[in-house]
């Protein structure tokens, strides 16, 4: 695994330290490349815009990331490229979550953000954080487009590239009546 996508927190100066890269799309499915679950169906790179600043004792990741992945449409079962972006937000603390006798948080400010505790030095694996991100984005039904058809009830067949051959039996719609009402206007 490359080095730069490995952060060690106690490395990093107060002024904190920046990226805007494309993350390449062989280290995402490398499954030797961190512990994280790799990512299936990867168009290409994933471009990630990310910062990591000290405040105090806390450490403050965040950015935005935009991928493509092969998926399978909801609605015809097609196979399409889905275009996602996201949102990374973290916190790092150095120690543990375990408070011990006496210990009072330092402002409520605190009580309301999640921390990840971490041991010193405080590694990091960035391909870790991405691909938790990702996999939080992953929707479980997806369309290919808004304007898909989908698939005939009747015979399977995608009705964004075929026509249906199958015969329509209105006879059990409640509405079918009124084809054969007769109205003058």
């Amino acid at each position: 695994m490359q080095r730069h996508w490995l952060v060690t927190l106690q490395n990093i100066s107060s002024s904190g330290r920046s990226w805007d890269a494309d993350v390449p799309k062989a280290l995402l499915q490398d499954e030797t490349c961190g512990s994280v679950n790799v990512l299936p169906g990867l168009t290409g790179d994933v471009h990630w815009r990310l910062e990591l600043t000290r405040v105090a004792k806390f450490f403050h990741l965040s950015g935005d990331w935009k991928a493509g992945l092969m998926r399978d449409c909801s609605r015809c079962n097609a196979e399409f490229e889905w275009s996602t972006t996201g949102k990374t937000e973290r916190f790092f603390q150095f120690g543990s979550p375990i408070k011990e006798k006496g210990d009072e948080q330092d402002s409520d400010e605190e009580d309301e953000r999640a921390y990840d505790f971490i041991a010193k030095p405080g590694d990091i694996n960035l391909l870790d954080v991405l691909r938790e991100d990702v996999w939080l984005a992953w929707k479980a039904d997806v369309i290919c487009s808004d304007s898909c058809k989908g698939l005939c009830q009747g015979c399977g067949v995608n009705l964004n590239t075929d026509t249906c051959q199958c015969e329509q039996d209105d006879s059990n719609n409640p509405f079918a009546a009124l084809r054969s009402l007769k109205l003058d206007g």
